[in-house]
């Protein structure tokens, strides 16, 4: 038998969660049978990552408004490469990859939800059109794809959409990569100057507003009141890092804050934190989320969509309200300073993620998912 085609479509070649879980499916899913392709916006990270392991790259940017241009060119990759699945990642690519699919015939096609269009910082305007592109995607896809049961109901509850076209496959995190029982944090501390017993707090991701940042660096002010000798070692770029590395001169925070950069060793990273900090103000599913946890760190995470699926506060991890840093810092001081309950969250929250959150329980389910939409496709053909 060929190998099945699947060709995916990036919304950013940077490290986000869309692009991470893609950049997984890649990695995988059996190369015997299934020939994987990647079209990206431009070079970048994940492009990067895709070459090295082998994936085909095909550069492809979608405009920020509709272009009849675009999608003609979409259109002739998608008839140049004959793909049997496409599967598209964020609110644009799904909404090209679902016309131009169509157009092109395309057996199967997937739209992927990794955020909800509620909580992007757009105007109301936007995303009114948006979600009109929404309507149409969902109208044109053979499945929508969620990584959370948050975003599901989303789409079920605010947008009135068919439940029966929406599948939902939580992320999962690699757990032999992220295995606190083989990797040691203590290399990372000594790049940056930084003691075995020192407080290390740290968060990782895009430096986007609905990431926090800003949060973070506020309840850093109250953390360092009650611990003096706390770092923060900060992980990530993006369109904010100028604003927030500003920010945190404004608040005195230089010496203890460590802009890290992008990083691609992220399990060393986490190894040497003390705690995880995740004060989003919207999310999906959180890689970041899982990989600390599965490293067994206690995390301090915000109430938000798909966080709560994972997390039970006091259980797994502490939850607070998003945009309330003075709550973030007293549950991240009540870490710092009681180890016992630190270690306790972290150990729950390793077998929590080894039970339901597992890398080889998604990629199963993602196979299952595309073997049945093909065996759907040929029963509707034949018939």
């Amino acid at each position: 038998m060929r190998r099945i085609r699947v060709l995916h479509i990036a919304d950013t070649a940077d490290r986000g969660g869309g692009e991470t879980y893609l950049f997984l499916l890649a990695a995988r899913l059996p190369s015997d049978r299934y020939a994987f392709s990647v079209l990206c916006p431009s070079e970048g990270l994940l492009p990067q990552r895709l070459r090295k392991i082998g994936i085909p790259v095909v550069p492809f940017a979608i405009p920020r408004l509709l272009s009849p241009a675009a999608l003609v060119r979409l259109l002739r990759l998608l008839q140049q490469h004959k793909p049997d699945i496409i599967q598209s990642h964020g609110a644009r690519p799904n909404f090209y990859a679902a016309l131009a699919g169509r157009w092109a015939g395309v057996p199967v096609i997937v739209s992927t939800i990794h955020n909800s269009l509620y909580d992007y910082p757009i105007s109301s305007m936007r995303r009114s059109l948006y979600l009109l592109g929404e309507r149409l995607t969902f109208a044109l896809s053979d499945q929508i794809l969620c990584v959370a049961n948050a975003l599901a109901q989303d789409l079920i509850g605010r947008s009135g959409r068919d439940p029966a076209k929406i599948q939902v496959i939580r992320n999962g995190v690699d757990l032999e990569a992220f295995d606190p029982k083989t990797i040691d944090g203590s290399t990372v501390r000594r790049e940056f100057g930084l003691e075995k017993d020192s407080p290390l707090i740290g968060i990782v991701g895009r430096m986007t507003p609905q990431k926090g940042y800003h949060d973070l660096l506020t309840a850093l002010v109250h953390i360092r009141a009650a611990v003096p000798t706390v770092k923060a070692l900060i992980v990530g770029d993006g369109p904010l890092r100028a604003e927030l590395m500003q920010y945190a001169k404004a608040q005195h925070l230089e010496e203890c804050c460590i802009f890290a950069g992008m990083r691609e060793d992220i399990p060393v990273l986490i190894a040497a934190l003390n705690v995880v900090a995740l004060p989003s103000l919207s999310e999906g599913l959180p890689f970041v989320l899982l990989e600390a946890m599965a490293m067994g760190k206690p995390v301090v995470a915000t109430r938000v969509n798909g966080v709560s699926e994972v997390v039970e506060d006091g259980v797994t991890a502490l939850l607070v309200p998003p945009q309330a840093p003075q709550m973030l810092a007293r549950a991240v001081i009540a870490l710092l300073v009681n180890k016992e309950l630190g270690n306790r969250l972290g150990e729950v929250a390793r077998q929590h993620v080894e039970r339901h959150f597992s890398l080889a329980l998604m990629i199963q389910r993602v196979e299952r998912l595309y073997e049945k939409l093909l065996v759907q496709r040929v029963s509707h053909k034949d018939s």
